[in-house]
């Protein structure tokens, strides 16, 4: 029997972490900005469903940001500390650092809520939501392409 290699197991459970991660932030900007957001236009209750809505899928959201920033943190270290990383591979994950962020720090990201969040009286996003959901969109298919460009190794069982 082969043995198992421990660190390319870890290496491809931080990567499904990222990505799932990263669709469920982006899925669920995308949704809310689609699905719920032209309610209020509609609806004269859409409001406090929105507000209910967001509210609710508040802790599922936290939690894949904290997971996508943890996991992208580590699966960058990991990446570029064996040397492999070109000037193309740098360059794109740079960009794609840098409008993961800004998406997250424009919705607030993982800062805490007062209660004046919560009663809807606080401002909490300083760029459209159209705006964040494509830095987000952007970010994750920078992820995809940097996937590609700089394949996982060959111990990790998979391209």
């Amino acid at each position: 029997m082969e043995q198992i290699d421990i660190a390319a197991f870890v290496r491809i459970v931080m990567r499904l972490v990222h990505a799932f991660s990263g669709a469920i932030w982006l899925g669920s900007g995308a949704y809310l900005l689609v699905a719920l957001t032209p309610l209020r236009r509609v609806v004269t209750s859409a409001q406090d469903t929105l507000r209910a809505a967001q509210l609710r899928f508040r802790r599922w959201w936290v939690t894949a940001s904290a997971l996508m920033a943890g996991s992208g943190v580590a699966l960058m270290f990991d990446r570029l500390a064996d040397g492999r990383g070109t000037a193309l591979y740098v360059i794109l994950l740079l960009v794609k650092v840098v409008a993961g962020l800004l998406a997250l720090a424009a919705t607030g990201g993982l800062l805490p809520r007062g209660a004046s969040w919560e009663r809807g009286s606080a401002t909490r996003v300083w760029l459209s939501g159209r705006t964040v959901l494509l830095l987000g969109t952007l970010a994750y298919l920078l992820g995809v392409l940097l996937s590609v460009i700089y394949p996982p190794d060959s111990t990790a069982g998979w391209r």
